[in-house]
């Protein structure tokens, strides 16, 4: 009979009859509550499968102290609920695999230490486990990390965490898709499609300066590659940077030309949104202009952001993490979530339910179960080979809804025109795109532009 348990620390009133029921059958063991599903061991070559038994640590915070009143601190409270986000995704993968044929035990602590800075969990519950998924906080992951390696037990991480928590080798996974590969993938593209527009980075120097740097030297780097002349240099221009903040976009206005292509950039996240905000209302107020966006992933989150404009804008970024929901194969199990849980899956549950069917499957490949998003691409690092998801697709605003930027027709060649005042007079044009109109402007010569 297969088997997923869960085994943990929080309340689940609503399961304890079912838990009870359990471990009067000897199902289950443990110190705490639990629930137990039934099901059917599948076999592979005759041969019964191991219980794949997971240590799953999330901020619950039930040893934080109250506000007067009886209500959590604002962080506490919205970091328990991913943290019940988070363990509905594992628990739904838990329910898969089993069913498919693998049984699964989820330990389940919380890796909020107590009131006394005591951890919740020790070493031996993690040497019982066969993999290690969270913490979630960098503060807890700092302190986990050592005990998990000192065991070698698998260890995914289900949230960005800083080079030092991930290059640890071979048994390390960020399943939370890498932002660095997304900035590194935009600028492949804005290089590609956009080698001779003016392409401008808003660079905020806030929490996202590393994707920033990490866009301007990818970009350049591509850039370079096509100077095989010295005139090339004026084709494919380099980079050029916006100094901005999280709060606004500086001088991008000084930028903004109507008689060129502006392709503005920003891989600020949810950290910078007033710089967004400011940048929606500075590209409104320049509508003479042509512009073709680029942007963080979170940017999609935004809700200030209007449908038209990105439509407008060919707004384009990476997104992973996405259900795909056109897939059939997929229904039953989300609608299983949908029943359970009365809602459908969030990014989180999301994240967790594909990252532990990615561990599940990479030890049996042969599981007949599907993750709801796109499949987990794995990319090993040189340094200390921690394998990071790079499983970014570029989509783009249009129709109203994301699109694969391979279903959307290319964006049309830039046409430069002129303008005229409301009495029907030329505006002059600057001298430095004369050259564009020649037959308002015979002796006008191309700028000599040098990077």
């Amino acid at each position: 009979m297969g088997m997923t348990t869960t085994t943990s620390s929080v309340s689940r009133r609503a399961l304890t009859g079912v838990a009870l029921l359990a471990m009067g059958w000897g199902m289950v063991q443990g110190r705490t509550q639990a629930v137990a599903q039934g099901g059917m061991y599948a076999q592979a070559d005759s041969v019964f499968i191991d219980t794949l038994d997971v240590l799953v640590l999330l901020p619950f915070g039930l040893q934080v102290d109250t506000l007067p009143g009886g209500f959590l601190p604002r962080k506490a409270g919205r970091l328990r609920e991913i943290a019940l986000e988070t363990l509905h995704g594992l628990e739904a993968a838990s329910r898969e695999l089993a069913k498919a044929g693998l049984p699964m035990r989820l330990h389940v602590l919380d890796e909020v230490p107590d009131s006394l800075g005591k951890l919740q969990f020790n070493n031996l519950d993690i040497a019982k486990s066969d993999l290690v998924v969270g913490p979630l906080m960098r503060e807890n992951v700092g302190v986990a990390v050592p005990r998990i390696d000192r065991f070698g037990r698998e260890h995914v991480l289900l949230t960005e965490q800083p080079e030092r928590y991930v290059e640890r080798g071979l048994a390390v996974r960020q399943s939370v898709a890498s932002e660095l590969a997304a900035t590194e993938l935009l600028a492949d593209l804005v290089a590609t499609r956009h080698d001779t527009d003016h392409v401008m980075l808003v660079v905020t120097g806030a929490s996202d300066a590393a994707l920033e740097a990490a866009f301007e030297a990818e970009f350049n780097a591509v850039q370079r590659e096509k100077w095989l002349t010295p005139k090339d240099s004026m084709r494919y221009a380099l980079l050029d940077t916006i100094q901005a903040d999280a709060r606004s976009v500086g001088r991008l206005a000084d930028h903004v030309s109507p008689y060129e292509r502006n392709v503005v950039v920003s891989v600020a996240g949810r950290s910078a949104r007033s710089m967004w905000a400011a940048l929606q209302t500075e590209l409104q107020m320049n509508d003479s202009s042509d512009f073709v966006l680029f942007a963080h992933p979170e940017l999609a989150e935004m809700p200030f952001v209007e449908g038209d404009l990105m439509e407008k804008w060919r707004l384009t970024l990476p997104l992973a993490n996405q259900i795909q929901w056109q897939d059939s194969m997929r229904w039953d199990a989300l609608e299983d979530f949908r029943l359970r849980m009365a809602t459908e899956p969030q990014k989180y549950a999301v994240l967790a339910h594909d990252a532990l069917l990615d561990a599940g499957l990479r030890r049996h490949p042969w599981l007949q179960v599907k993750p709801w998003a796109e499949p987990m691409v794995w990319e090993a690092s040189e340094a200390s080979g921690a394998w990071s998801n790079v499983s970014w697709s570029l989509k783009r605003f249009e129709d109203l809804q994301w699109m694969p930027l391979d279903s959307c027709g290319p964006v049309p060649p830039f046409v430069p025109r002129m303008f005229y005042t409301e009495g029907d007079t030329l505006i002059p044009v600057p001298e430095k795109y004369q050259h564009l109109f020649p037959e308002e402007y015979p002796d006008a010569l191309a700028p000599n532009k040098h990077p």
